[in-house]
């Protein structure tokens, strides 16, 4: 009976065997497929990976290049203005900021310019300003000799000859009691005190002090301590006050 099914059915179950067979190796060559791609997906996420670490460098790397970059140009900018202290013979004397590049004229000129009593012969107008400069302009006859460039309360030790030949040292503590209007002992000097430092005095306001400079810029400097007298406003009881306080 089994040879005559196996006759009768012969070529239903070779054909049934043979396609059991394709399929199988269908389903076995699909299985490869996938295991061949599933491994190189494996391999381009790992080297995405090992890649990222050098974009986030790069990028960390031109940022700090445009900080360092920021930063120097915020200092460049600082860098660029100075503060300069202007006294002596001008209208308006104070602190002024200025551009580094700025010459000793600008710096007069911020101040109102130079009064009539200045003199120009002692101050180098085209000298470049330097931050914390003191740019001093005296009145004529207070420095005495030819012109030296320009006159501050920094300036270094000069010589000069005296009446036997010989060599005398002139310090500049001397020159910056001169330029910031007070002498050596400590008293205000008539002839090159501010505003400011007039109104220091005893009894001495600011109606009283602009009366001063206004007398000393119509008379010149002070002959004398006794000559102040001779300002309106100023009697001799105010003056006596007043005299042990004074120096010219």
């Amino acid at each position: 009976m089994i040879e005559e099914l196996w006759e009768n059915y012969k070529k239903y179950i070779l054909i049934g065997g043979g396609v059991l067979l394709v399929i199988m190796v269908v389903f076995l060559f699909m299985q490869k497929s996938n295991s061949q791609a599933s491994s190189n997906s494996t391999l381009m996420n790992g080297a995405d990976e090992s890649s990222a670490p050098t974009t986030i460098s790069s990028a960390a790397s031109s940022t700090d290049t445009t900080v360092t970059a920021s930063s120097s140009a915020v200092n460049s900018s600082t860098s660029e203005y100075i503060y300069v202290d202007v006294k002596g013979a001008v209208k308006h004397p104070g602190i002024f900021k200025v551009k580094s590049s700025m010459r000793v004229d600008d710096a007069i000129n911020l101040a109102g310019g130079m009064q009539k009593t200045a003199d120009r012969k002692h101050i180098n107008l085209a000298q470049r300003l330097t931050d914390q400069q003191v740019v001093y302009v005296p009145i004529r006859g207070e420095i005495k000799g030819a012109a030296t460039g320009t006159v501050d309360a920094e300036m270094a030790p000069s010589t000069t000859s005296d009446s036997s030949g010989e060599l005398a040292s002139t310090t500049a503590s001397s020159t910056s009691s001169a330029a910031d209007g007070t002498s050596g002992s400590g008293t205000v000097n008539l002839n090159t005190a501010t505003k400011e430092q007039l109104q220091t005095l005893t009894n001495i306001g600011e109606k009283k002090a602009d009366q001063i400079i206004q007398y000393r810029e119509a008379h010149g400097k002070f002959k004398s301590v006794d000559e102040l007298k001779e300002v309106q406003g100023i009697g001799d009881k105010t003056f006596e006050a007043l005299k042990p306080q004074l120096s010219v």
